[in-house]
């Protein structure tokens, strides 16, 4: 028995957030073609600046980021031991590709925005529906103004998700205030099953991944067999990019119509107030737009400039500093001409050389011996982890992890890996 801090946590969890990290090694890589900055008119040592600003941030580690301009990639890192083909979990971010669903549907005639909740699930209404219940659209729901009362632990507490929710205590009138609530979005992610027959995810492989070339994609599953929408996307950094290449234009990609044009704007566009559209925020620099995700998930676009930027990585302080950096390093040095370009091959290199600190050294048997079956007890943290312990598995060690509620989860570990 041992209890832990959190600042032991976050040195624990640092070392060991690879694992959240990885999907697989066999995702797309190399689609998006890439030129030199100068190229797409930025030079090249303001995007060394941006990445080193990125790398340089307290209580954040960056995964991946990936700068592109004109739809080409003009910088990308991803500090070792990250490497471009590992997907990531994008946590929020998954929430606009659940609205892109929607879109696509609401094209081909399936659905409509003002198409209301409780009319796709009769069976799970409470004996009497009030009013408030009876009025919340789709549109109440992209823009998070369902009327709810907030209740997350509905994830942990029960299996039946949606029938829960509709039987679930309201606060005010649908439309009229913004909770941000990733139940809302999971609903969207309901209603799509409903009217198609198919998981949001066999719903948009045809329609968006496939012809974006993604083929290695994941998505987490509620109990009732659901996507769980508004988390629990897997992908890989340039899967990100692409699908912030195909927003900038529009919803169309190599000459097909993916996304209905207007419903791309309407993402992109404020709903509530001047801060949140459908599943996407506004950014402070003006025409901007971003799918975020918790911990640093980006996706963001500006059209303005024709550029998208994405960034994964695992940020436990505050937020907000990497897009300021984007908005004061790296646009202000934007031309709309082409630079000269550099023969010098210093700032490419530079990328590759980003790294984060590994655990140094050799564990010994008996360390191992020591540290195996221990339940670790934690106190208060971020993550709302209870306790950990870990056991031998076939290649090296598996990570236990057991959260407030209960549930266990296994994490496999390796050593420099």
């Amino acid at each position: 028995y041992c209890r832990w801090t959190p600042t032991d946590m976050k040195k624990l969890f640092l070392t060991i957030s690879l694992a959240f990290g990885f999907l697989s090694a066999e995702a797309q890589t190399g689609d998006l073609p890439r030129v030199a900055p100068e190229q797409a008119g930025v030079k090249s040592k303001q995007v060394v600046a941006f990445f080193d600003s990125l790398m340089s941030f307290p209580k954040t580690d960056i995964h991946s980021a990936i700068v592109m301009r004109h739809g080409k990639v003009i910088g990308e890192i991803h500090p070792a031991p990250f490497k471009a083909e590992y997907g990531h979990t994008l946590f929020s971010c998954s929430k606009t590709f659940t609205s892109a669903a929607i879109g696509i549907a609401i094209g081909e005639h399936r659905l409509k925005l003002t198409d209301r909740l409780a009319t796709f699930f009769p069976e799970y209404l409470p004996k009497e529906v009030s009013e408030w219940l009876s009025d919340i659209t789709i549109e109440d729901l992209l823009t998070m103004r369902s009327g709810f009362v907030f209740f997350d632990e509905v994830r942990s507490e029960h299996l039946d998700w949606v029938k829960t929710y509709l039987n679930h205590p309201m606060n005010c009138k649908p439309g009229t205030k913004f909770q941000y609530d990733s139940l809302d979005t999971y609903l969207l992610s309901a209603i799509i099953q409903k009217v198609t027959g198919m998981t949001l995810l066999e719903y948009l492989k045809p329609r968006l991944f496939e012809p974006l070339h993604i083929e290695k994609v994941k998505w987490e599953v509620s109990p009732e067999g659901i996507n769980t929408a508004g988390w629990g996307l897997y992908l890989q950094s340039e899967s990100l990019a692409k699908f912030g290449q195909l927003l900038l234009q529009q919803g169309k990609w190599e000459g097909k119509q993916l996304i209905p044009s207007s419903w791309v704007k309407a993402m992109m566009s404020p709903h509530v107030e001047d801060y949140y559209g459908y599943q996407m925020w506004m950014c402070a620099n003006p025409n901007a737009s971003r799918a975020d995700g918790a911990y640093g998930q980006y996706i963001i676009v500006i059209p303005d400039k024709e550029m998208v930027i994405t960034i994964t990585q695992c940020m436990t302080g505050n937020g907000g500093k990497e897009q300021s950096h984007i908005w004061n390093v790296l646009l202000p040095h934007v031309s709309e001409t082409p630079l000269a370009v550099k023969k010098s091959k210093k700032f490419t290199k530079r990328w590759q050389q980003y790294s984060h600190p590994i655990p140094q050294g050799k564990v010994s048997s008996s360390t191992m011996k020591k540290i195996q079956s221990n339940n670790y007890q934690l106190e208060d943290n971020v993550l709302e982890w209870r306790s950990f312990r870990f056991e031998p598995s076939e290649n090296g060690l598996s990570l236990y992890v057991m959260d407030k509620a209960g549930k266990e989860s296994k994490i496999a570990l390796g050593y420099k890996e």
